[in-house]
């Protein structure tokens, strides 16, 4: 398991870069996000399970993008991801430690296919749409 990186190891490391706010960029994330969670936006059979909480992750990446990408930042990779959001969104903490769960489990999934059972997804979902709504309104 990765550990957490924080906001000065992340610029420090050169993982994100300031530049200017790009807006066109900000609207593909935004549209990429909000096109991923229509489709995913419905009950699923048991075996597609995996694939949904795959996409809440998928999703909330891409809105931290948009975010990133309407402030000029950038950033190369995940575990910087969240410390960017956690610096930018006061009162945040507890999501984004809901969002590197969710990180780690989508890692296990995509690269050992770990099966994730309907309870995890019913348990946890109202979490990952609030996180999203709320990433929503931040941009």
């Amino acid at each position: 398991m990765a550990k957490k990186m924080s906001w000065k190891e992340c610029v420090d490391q050169g993982i994100i870069t300031e530049g200017i706010p790009d807006n066109e960029r900000l609207k593909q994330m935004l549209s990429m996000a909000n096109i991923r969670l229509e489709f995913w936006d419905k009950k699923v059979s048991d075996k597609f399970i995996a694939l949904k909480v795959e996409a809440y992750y998928d999703i909330i990446k891409e809105l931290v993008f948009a975010h990133m990408y309407k402030g000029g930042f950038n950033c190369t990779n995940h575990l910087c991801l969240i410390s960017y959001i956690k610096k930018q969104i006061p009162n945040f903490d507890f999501e984004c430690d809901k969002i590197d769960e969710l990180r780690q489990l989508r890692n296990e999934i995509s690269y050992r296919g770990f099966t994730v059972k309907k309870d995890y997804l019913n348990r946890n979902e109202p979490e990952f749409k609030a996180i999203i709504e709320r990433l929503k309104k931040e941009i």
